[in-house]
Parts: C-alpha cells; structure tokens; sequence
C-alpha cells in the first residue's frame, strides 16, 4: 500500500465526497479517483460505496480505514519527533475535554503550563466524551480528558483524581436541614438531569440503577448551567460534579451518604499512538497539576 493512496481514501471517507476531498489534498478530482481505483484494483476489493448520494466505505473500506487512519497517525507523529529533535520545546497540542471539567481543571493546569512553555500553543475542545473518542481515534485530538469509564480496548486511560456528585439543592429546599441525606429521602423529590449520554448524567443514572431507584425525572438537558439555574429557581433537584459547584449562594450542595458517589477523571490516548512532543509535555504536565489540584468546596458543606 502506497501512503498517498490511503491519504485519499481516508480523505473521501471524511469528506463524503471525491470533490471535498480533492480540495482538502490539493490535488484535481480526477486524479484522487483514478488513483483510488488503482487502490482497489491492487486490493481486489471494492472500498468505496459510489451508488450514493455521499460516498461512503464498503465493508472492506470499513476495515481498512481503522488502520489507515491508524497508519497515518503514526506517521505523522514520527515526522514529528524527527523534526523536532534537537529543537526548543514548541509546537501544538489539541485536547478535547468535558464541558464540566473545563472551567475549574484547566484553569489551573494551563496557569503553570503557559508559564513554563510558552511556545507551546494549547487548542481546547469542550465536547462530549463519545465525540472526543471519535475525534482521538482518528488523529484529530492528542488526547483527552473526560471521566471514566471508557471501555473501547483502543483507548489507554490514566486516572487523574476523583471528585463526589452532590446533591444541589435550592437553599430553602426541606433536604437541607436533614444532617445526613440518603437515597430514600429522594424518591419524592423531581430531578432535574443531563441526559444520559452526557458525562455526569451517566454518573448520576449509573448511580441510581445500582442503587435500584428510579428517580422522577422532570427535566433533562445537557447544559450544566441550565440545570443549575433550574435548581436555583426551585424547579426540582439534581446531582452535580464537585468541580462544577458555584461560589453564590443560590444553591446548597449536600452529600449523599451510603454510598457517596463519585466519578474518576482520566486523560484519555489512542493506544499505540507515538505523541509528539508537545502532547508529550502537556500529558506530563497534566500528571504533575493533578498531584496539587484543589477541588472547590462549597460553603454548605
């Protein structure tokens, strides 16, 4: 396999179409398509669904596209650490983090890190965690950090530090004048949470199924802001991650007792992908402000 003939079959993958990705390789149209029916012709498999509106893989084009992106990733990092051997500590990195993590993590983490590596230019992208997998599968993030579990084979994790969910309450919400707050003290009570496929809305039902309750459920959207004001306006309570408290006190956070539930954070490779050495400094980075990350406490607690 010749690299240039797997630089533009990944190409028309992506872009669904033969034209897009003619533009994206710099080349002519004609040219990346009779060079992709070499491709197959040597293979002596059809790769690409032609019949469609947008182009798209056949199922031996589905095989061989994991490892093409794969490959290409490799090579990419390895012209990478060649060209920068011997050179000053530069470059760029590109994270892909939890929109609920972002705000108070990052802050801390990139104070030190801009200080100390000034020439290392950092590119965040607040997403979900199953679009941050996809986009770290095919080479578009160095890594990520998102919370656990990840349970795809192709990604490695490394823990960073766990935080608690709480309960967020409106202050003159009954519960807060419970000393200690259990599970069936919330069977009555309206739920306002993020969907399910977002990170903490996965903690919080994940919570709730080992726990066998099924909590009322009265909203639910994937704005972590919203939900918060929600609760603020009384319209129900939630479970919120521990980095996400807000220092006003339009909201009470308490524990939740047996058991108190917590989420781990991880920063999140493909497996068996060679970082440049920006990402290299940064995932370093990231290890050594863990170790000193403070996490927010609320007054009410």
């Amino acid at each position: 396999m010749d690299i240039p003939h797997l630089r533009y079959f990944v190409a028309v993958v992506e872009h669904q179409s033969f034209s897009k990705a003619a533009v994206h390789c710099n080349t002519s149209t004609s040219n990346i398509s009779e060079q992709i029916q070499k491709f197959e012709k040597r293979i002596g498999k059809a790769l690409l669904d032609r019949s469609r509106r947008r182009v798209v893989p056949t199922e031996a084009g589905e095989i061989l596209l994991q490892r093409a992106r794969k490959i290409l990733a490799d090579l990419e990092s390895a012209n990478l650490e060649v060209r920068n051997v011997g050179e000053r500590k530069a470059g760029k990195v590109l994270v892909g983090i939890l929109m609920t993590i972002a705000p108070c993590f990052l802050v801390h983490v990139l104070n030190t890190f801009v200080e100390q590596f000034p020439d290392i230019q950092v590119c965040l992208y607040e997403t979900t965690t199953a679009l941050m997998l996809s986009m770290l599968d095919m080479g578009k993030l160095d890594l990520g950090i998102t919370s656990l579990p990840v349970r795809d084979s192709v990604f490695e994790t490394e823990v960073l530090f766990s935080e608690e969910m709480l309960l967020a309450l409106h202050p003159c919400h009954p519960l807060t004048r419970k000393q200690a707050i259990y599970k069936e003290d919330l069977e009555s009570e309206k739920f306002i949470l993020s969907k399910e496929d977002h990170c903490f809305g996965g903690c919080a039902f994940r919570l709730c199924r080992r726990n066998n309750f099924s909590p009322r459920i009265v909203f639910q959207c994937g704005c972590l802001a919203t939900i918060q004001s929600l609760v603020a306006a009384g319209k129900g309570i939630s479970l919120i991650p521990q980095t996400a408290i807000l220092e006003a006190t339009t909201i009470a956070y308490r524990q939740l007792e047996n058991p108190r539930p917590r989420r781990s954070i991880a920063v999140v490779t493909r497996s068996k992908r060679i970082l440049k050495p920006a990402a290299r400094q940064f995932l370093q980075h990231l290890r050594e402000a863990s170790q000193t990350f403070k996490l927010p406490v609320a007054n009410d607690l």
